[in-house]
């Protein structure tokens, strides 16, 4: 695809008022591109005559950004690129104020390339011994679109309202690239505060990815309910053709749920083979009651877990396979209420667990304090006395 062809596909698509056909034709990385520049010589003077004489402001100016950003992405230049791509961005964000919302898929396209180039700019600023400040700097550009999206006035038909999720997903992302997860908090606290239409009144990806990121920032909150709850809505929202995406909500779904005891199914292990030897042994431990099993897992998919940060959690569940074993005691003594610490004890050491009666005692007392077990403990008389109605509530319960 020549530039001519593209000026002349984004012309059509301006008077059609066809965001899709306009988008198509400002995508970095794209097919579309990689034809544009096949054999393409022609001087920064000439691409922006061709451009400011073919296409309307502020078309031209920003299709002469576009392709520079494309001429640094193909000379693996990415501080060009973005310098360009932001150029682009800028001119189009100013416009945009004062149109209805038929280009939503430019303002994706541009601000979600916006953000790629910058990762990639990051990265070799850092190769050189520079600070990467290109993701910060994107964040801010991305951030405006959200601003000019969420306190857009005009009615509801062609409010760029409709596009405040969708920036929200290129915005979260990049917070969380920054590990900035903190200023979500902003985001969603002018959300709230706001005459957004229900959230299900959105395309389902938007719904998707808002719900998805909600998850993740309830799950480092520790409100795993929230968490849980968002999660399932994204993971049964995805398609199986999406299966990276699947995977990456099922990075965090899967920790929630083993806090209650409800384990990955054979069946699903199967379908993300990449999770099963990180979970099946996990899974299998708390299932069984084996909680030297449980700590060898935790040891071997330690490092994965703490990168992906939530090994707290997955260790937190250690509580649920204790909670099995202790309650395969109580159903061995013919579940009387009164039981001697020691057999909980050896019990422990049935599973290749060494504890001093001490040790037996504290995991007792933080069982019922979880709300795992209903009783007490009687330290001088060495006893643990069950309640008798329910001794073991459902590990649904918890969170």
């Amino acid at each position: 695809m020549k530039l001519t062809v593209a000026i002349g596909n984004v012309n059509q698509g301006i008077l059609d008022e066809d965001d899709s056909k306009v988008a198509a034709n400002f995508a970095v990385f794209s097919r579309n591109t990689e034809k544009m520049l096949q054999g393409f010589s022609e001087s920064d003077y000439e691409v922006q005559r061709m451009c400011k004489e073919r296409l309307p402001a502020p078309w031209g100016e920003m299709m002469f950004h576009h392709v520079l950003a494309c001429r640094g992405v193909q000379r693996r230049d990415y501080s060009a690129a973005h310098k360009e791509q932001l150029n682009a961005v800028n001119i189009f964000h100013r416009e945009f104020q004062t149109m209805t919302n038929w280009p939503l898929e430019v303002l994706y396209i541009l601000n979600g390339d916006l953000r790629r180039l910058a990762v990639q700019a990051d990265k070799q600023m850092e190769k050189r011994g520079e600070k990467p400040v290109k993701l910060e700097e994107c964040a801010r550009t991305i951030n405006k679109a959200f601003t000019i999206c969420i306190t857009d006035r005009a009615q509801l038909r062609i409010s760029k309202k409709w596009g405040t999720y969708n920036i929200i997903g290129i915005l979260f992302r990049t917070y969380f690239k920054l590990k900035s997860h903190n200023l979500c908090k902003n985001i969603l606290r002018a959300v709230k505060a706001s005459d957004l239409p229900d959230l299900e009144r959105f395309p389902m990806a938007h719904q998707v990815t808002i719900r998805y990121y909600t998850g993740v920032l309830s799950f480092f909150n520790e409100d795993f309910k929230k968490a849980e709850q968002d999660l399932q809505f994204a993971f049964d929202s995805t398609l199986p053709a999406f299966h990276h995406n699947r995977r990456l909500i099922l990075h965090y779904l899967i920790p929630t749920k083993l806090l209650h005891g409800s384990l990955p199914s054979a069946r699903m292990l199967k379908e993300f083979p990449e999770l099963s030897g990180l979970y099946f042994p996990i899974a299998k431990a708390i299932r069984t009651g084996n909680v030297r099993l449980f700590d060898e897992a935790l040891t071997q998919g330690g490092s994965r877990l703490i990168g992906l940060g939530t090994y707290l959690t997955v260790e937190r569940s250690r509580g649920v396979a204790v909670r099995t074993l202790f309650k395969k005691v109580y159903n061995c003594l013919g579940k009387i209420n009164k039981i001697n610490v020691d057999s909980f004890k050896t019990a422990l050491e049935f599973v290749g667990v060494s504890a001093e009666t001490e040790e037996v005692e504290c995991m007792l007392a933080n069982m019922i304090a979880q709300g795992f077990m209903r009783g007490y403990l009687s330290h001088e008389k060495k006893v643990l006395v069950l309640s008798q109605k329910d001794p073991f509530p459902s590990v649904q319960q918890q969170s």
